[in-house]
């Protein structure tokens, strides 16, 4: 009878393309496969492909793979120093990730607790009360809309029904953390797999290089354990050791980060919102009237060289008396015709498109993120708790001001486009009318009614828009005043606001000027430039976390493992990496461990393992370390001294 506990062979499946890693997802029947080519193909147990990501540049491998805890995202960390986070679902990248130079190991824990369904049951409505912070903006704020996709090209992650939760974080009701080591010796932390919570710099001898082989952090979050890889350029051999360092402020602070981690989330989602409007904004413009001001500027020369009258004087001529100028006429009938002219007729649906990404998208995000981070203000005040993680009530409120002068801007925005439509719509019907005049073609009596409002609009344009402003021979105009908001770069012809009366009072009051209640203006900027700023703002007011938690990290001890040739194996012709893995355990007394198991190559047969045992929770003093070693040999052959375990 065959053995119960023996393993059987069931299928066998082959791939087309070299496979160089494989992981099973935590909580479903997925796997996923990356290949020698840089693409991450997710199957299904019956081997069912479900979707393929290709990699994000030419000669990009994949370094790492790690499911988070819930199996609804794949992190993957690429050569390149990127890391990102997939949807599960439809593969569409939610979150990206840069860390310096590669990324060696991803490793995704999430908080340990003992029987964690009955837990959860038992202590469902005792949560309700002591909940550390209860988010409200799903009661004060509305939702985000999809784009529409008639405001042109959109991506897949942006077509999805539930914009609000892109990141993918609002089933998260304990914290996880994504563990990020890199080929420089930097460990990055990031909660959720977004918000950075630590960053740690592994040092070694001078001229040593320093690689993460692993970071793993122990599910009770007191613990990071780092295993590197030390050698010099011209070293035949490597040392591998093994690094404790004490979290201390996450594991006793984990239900702040929770919190905070998770408006940062939101606020991510925000901004990645607005990145995505702003696209579809710049996808909407027109740039005919360009092309138009620039056949202005090129007859204006000409006239300017002749010594005769200007632009704006030839065209209100012909609008008050109905007569051109030869010159005029002559530019009118063969430099723009009626074909240019009809060109014109797309600059309105460009326009009123514009306008509406700016009344449905973009106010929701200023709304959204002047919340949210009003809500991390609050956070940064109560000192007892979230004072130890570095938030600086100082630099929250500076992005809370960039987001009133970005929401200002857009409103900026918006009244330009509403002057402009009601101008150039007159403007494009007169000229309209005009060529086909000089042409000597029929005008309906319909069509060549101009109302006193019409006539008082074109006039309104041309003296707005058409004055001529020479500098240094030059003569330019000011017909696309839309577009400048677009272009990364100050504005060249910023709205006058010397007559506006808010603007005189402000001004001329010296306590209201200098009040920290308004929000300030920036007159030059374009839209694209406060979307910098802003972005640049709220990453200096959220970055102090990470610094401050990287510095806390206190190491405890270090192992020595095992010293390896750097000489290619004349077998596999690459050098043998250590294979590193990790658990806790913990014991009836409630006494955690955390349990690593490394061995000497990651391809098999090894030749030692070892099996390290440490307390995560220890009051004062060094880590108490148990380590295991063995070393596999044939019968009577000698050990290698550089590969017996040591201590």
């Amino acid at each position: 009878m065959a053995d119960p506990c023996s393993f059987r062979q069931t299928d066998e499946k082959h791939a087309s393309v070299k496979v160089e890693k494989m992981l099973w997802s935590p909580t479903m029947d997925l796997i996923a496969v990356s290949n020698k080519t840089g693409e991450v193909v997710l199957h299904r147990l019956s081997w069912q492909k479900v979707w393929t990501l290709a990699p994000p540049g030419e000669d990009i491998k994949i370094t790492a793979l790690i499911w988070r805890p819930d199996g609804k995202v794949l992190a993957i960390g690429y050569s390149s120093g990127q890391t990102i986070l997939c949807n599960v679902e439809n593969s569409t990248s939610i979150h990206t990730l840069q860390v310096k130079g590669h990324v060696t190991c991803l490793h995704w824990v999430d908080k340990y607790r003992q029987d964690k369904d009955h837990q959860k049951e038992k202590t469902e409505d005792k949560d309700e009360k002591t909940e550390l912070y209860r988010d409200l903006s799903d009661t004060f704020l509305p939702k985000l809309s999809p784009i529409s996709k008639s405001y042109g090209a959109i991506s897949k992650e942006q077509s999805d029904d539930v914009v609000d939760d892109s990141k993918k974080l609002k089933d998260q009701t304990d914290l996880n953390i994504l563990v990020v080591g890199s080929d420089i010796g930097e460990v990055e932390l990031y909660a959720f797999g977004i918000f950075p919570i630590g960053s740690l710099l592994v040092t070694a001898n001078i001229a040593k290089e320093v690689k993460i082989i692993s970071a793993c952090l122990s599910e009770d979050f007191h613990l990071l354990t780092v295993v590197l890889q030390e050698r010099s350029k011209d070293d035949e051999c490597s040392i591998f050791k093994m690094q404790t360092f004490k979290s201390t402020i996450i594991a006793s602070r984990h239900q702040e980060l929770r919190a905070l981690a998770l408006k940062c989330g939101q606020i991510a989602t925000q901004l990645s919102y607005l990145d995505a409007t702003i696209k579809q904004m710049c996808e909407s413009w027109e740039d005919v009237l360009v092309e138009l001001d620039a056949k202005l500027a090129k007859f204006a020369e000409e006239k300017m060289k002749l010594g005769s009258t200007s632009v704006s004087t030839d065209l209100l001529d012909l609008l008050m008396f109905g007569t051109p100028s030869s010159e005029l006429e002559t530019f009118l009938l063969l430099e723009l015709g009626e074909k240019g002219v009809k060109k014109l007729t797309t600059i309105e649906t460009s326009y009123m498109n514009i306008q509406k990404l700016i009344l449905q998208h973009l106010h929701s995000v200023g709304h959204g993120l002047i919340y949210h981070l009003n809500d991390i203000r609050g956070m940064s005040q109560w000192f007892d708790k979230f004072g130890v993680l570095g938030l600086s009530t100082g630099d929250v409120e500076q992005a809370i001001n960039m987001s009133g002068s970005f929401m200002m801007k857009t409103l900026e925005l918006q009244q330009v486009i509403d002057k402009n439509l009601k101008t150039f719509k007159a403007f494009g019907r007169w000229l309209t009318i005009s060529i086909r005049r000089l042409s000597d073609e029929h005008v309906s009596s319909e069509m060549g009614k101009l109302t006193t409002q019409d006539v008082n609009f074109v006039a309104e344009f041309l003296t707005d828009n058409l004055t001529d402003t020479s500098q240094e021979g030059t003569t330019n105009f000011k017909l696309e005043k839309v577009g400048q908001y677009l272009k990364n770069e100050d504005l060249s012809h910023p709205v006058d606001q010397s007559n506006n009366p808010w603007v005189k009072f402000v001004s001329q009051s010296k306590h209201v000027k200098d009040s920290p209640v308004l929000y300030p203006i920036y007159s030059k900027k374009s839209l694209l430039q406060m979307q910098g700023m802003l972005e640049d703002t709220v990453y200096q007011a959220l970055k102090h976390t990470a610094s401050v938690i990287g510095q806390s990290l206190m190491l405890t001890s270090e192992y020595h493992l095992f010293t390896q040739n750097n000489l290619k194996n004349e077998d596999r012709q690459i050098p043998l990496m250590p294979k590193i893995s990790q658990f806790t355990v913990c014991s009836e007394d409630q006494q955690t461990h955390q349990y690593i198991i490394c061995q000497d190559s990651s391809i098999l047969p090894c030749r030692s393992v070892y099996l390290v045992r440490q307390a995560t929770c220890q009051a004062g003093g060094p880590t108490a370390l148990d380590v295991l070693g063995l070393t596999f040999q044939q019968v009577g052959s000698d050990l290698d001294r550089s590969t017996q375990p040591r201590g």
